[in-house]
């Protein structure tokens, strides 16, 4: 598995735009809040579990009143000592797991936040704000 977003909860998103067909249009911000609190309350009973050797599931947060959803994950080591490069390479990363989920690129384009925060085990954090282009 890989560190962006948990399987279930992107597999969550991406049958509820597959099994209704759902474009932003049908999906305002209020339904938008309350399919990704469900999505969030389904993904949280994953929080604690390892996705990889390094990087362990914490959860989502969704803040319906900032138009924001946080996946939380937690890296074994220190975030400094990865190399060159790396933070940029996780925000490609990032960028690509949330843009390519059509309900997320949606949510995207109109307005909400959508995050990845890594806190490491020395207590550094970083914040990957999705942004597709």
């Amino acid at each position: 598995m890989r560190a962006g977003l948990s399987v279930a909860s992107l597999g969550a998103a991406v049958a509820v735009t597959a099994a209704g067909a759902v474009a932003w249009a049908a999906l305002d911000n209020e339904q938008f809040c309350r399919a990704m609190s469900e999505i969030a309350r389904l993904g949280n009973a994953n929080a604690g579990t390892w996705i990889d050797r390094n990087t362990r599931d914490d959860g989502i947060e969704v803040i319906c009143k900032i138009h924001t959803v946080n996946y939380k994950r937690f890296f074994s080591s220190g975030l400094t000592g990865q190399g060159p490069g790396w933070r940029e390479r996780k925000q490609r990363e990032w960028n690509s797991t949330a843009c390519s989920s059509v309900i997320l690129r949606d949510a995207i384009e109109h307005g909400w936040i959508i995050t990845s925060s890594i806190t490491s085990a020395d207590g550094e954090r970083i914040l990957l704000i999705a942004t597709c282009n």
